[in-house]
């Protein structure tokens, strides 16, 4: 295969509702759209995940865009692509920008598996040797709240829609409290809290002693994101499994955790890890050594959704992930056509590579961009 169009289109997505963590408030999202065209005329699609400020990862929109463009995009110049595992491989000699990478990747895959006249998941499962479920439980992920009625009131929408997993992001004491209550109202669900590094160690071995015998699932990042060593302090001395997040951007990440016992699970994030080959590493590292990996958002798109629900098919990645429709985020979503929610599950859309079509305004005006790949 050999790339001749690619065309990024910067996007701003509507938020329904403010979705607060301990990095910061999101009340719009910023993407960039990326579209690529084969010599035999298939488009594929992937999206730039970064946000708009330097919060969460290293990475930003506009700094991500630019590597992009100064770097990963000529680097596909005269170049024939039999696998798309080569991506990988051709990025590896740039350090870091893993989301920059997985935008570009992700449309690669979709091109490859168009190109086969197979679905992005059916190809995943082919490349690694998993068998894809079609249908499949998802999470929802809840921005904290400081009223625990209101934390309340959200979690029994979720409830009512069929989430059987429910997490909610964190930043105080206080807020970790107000889950308390919520956790005995609801014994059915399976439970998670995210505190997106907002403790200290002194701090969460006193706050999380007191969930132990809860249906607390996974207690997510509480400590800094840099730290391997204070998690595995902190997880030697609570029953309830830790997940690592912002520490994990390669299967390196993934090896230093599992020697150092700093977590009991991994939330495998697409664009974090900088695409579906390392992710699929990942997965065979985790299945390897017993480590719970599962398929985490990060307030993409309809259109990156898609691409996670690829990989979330994966039948090893039985605990369900942050994957709620996208619609129930956006108000101006990406896609045609939304994700029908069923008893708390998602079914994989039907076509071949990502399976679904983007907005007719959004074609148009990626249409309207330029071509990169001329000089």
């Amino acid at each position: 295969m050999k790339i001749i169009d690619v065309r990024l289109l910067p996007y701003t997505l509507r938020l329904k509702y403010p979705f607060r963590s301990a990095h910061e408030t999101v009340t719009q999202r910023q993407i960039t759209i990326v579209a690529l065209r084969a010599a035999e005329g298939q488009w594929g699609y992937g999206e730039l995940e970064a946000f708009e400020r330097p919060n969460y990862t290293p990475e930003f929109q506009a700094g991500a865009r630019l590597f992009l463009q100064r770097f990963l995009i000529p680097s596909l110049k005269g170049r024939t692509f039999e696998q798309p595992e080569e991506m990988t491989t051709l990025f590896s000699k740039f350090q870091g920008n893993q989301m920059a990478k997985a935008a570009l990747e992700t449309a690669v895959w979709d091109l490859f598996a168009k190109q086969r006249q197979t679905s992005l998941a059916g190809l995943l499962g082919q490349k690694s040797g998993l068998e894809v479920r079609k249908q499949f439980a998802v999470g929802i992920s809840l921005g904290a709240q400081k009223s625990g009625e209101i934390l309340f009131q959200n979690v029994k929408t979720a409830v009512a829609a069929g989430y059987q997993r429910i997490k909610i992001k964190i930043t105080t004491r206080t807020e970790a409290a107000n889950c308390l209550p919520i956790f005995q109202q609801f014994p059915q669900v399976h439970f998670m809290l995210d505190a997106n590094s907002a403790f200290t160690y002194e701090q969460a071995a006193v706050i999380f002693k007191n969930f132990t015998g809860t249906t607390l699932t996974m207690l997510e990042q509480p400590l800094g994101v840099n730290d391997f060593t204070e998690h595995a302090r902190l997880q030697s001395q609570l029953t309830v499994p830790l997940c690592l997040d912002e520490n994990i951007f390669s299967i390196d990440d993934v090896k230093t955790a599992y020697q150092l016992k700093s977590c009991r699970a991994i939330n495998l994030k697409l664009a974090r890890v900088g695409g579906f080959t390392p992710a699929l590493a990942l997965i065979r590292f985790c299945l390897e050594h017993q480590l719970n990996v599962w398929c985490g958002g990060m307030l993409e798109s309809g259109l990156g959704r898609t691409a996670n629900l690829a990989l979330a098919s994966l039948a090893p990645l039985t605990f369900p992930g942050d994957l709620a429709p996208a619609t129930q985020l956006y108000t101006n979503d990406t896609l045609t056509k939304s994700f029908e929610l069923e008893n708390g599950k998602l079914s994989l859309p039907e076509g071949n590579g990502l399976g679904v079509q983007l907005k007719a305004n959004i074609l148009k005006q990626l249409q309207a961009q330029p071509n990169l790949m001329k000089d």
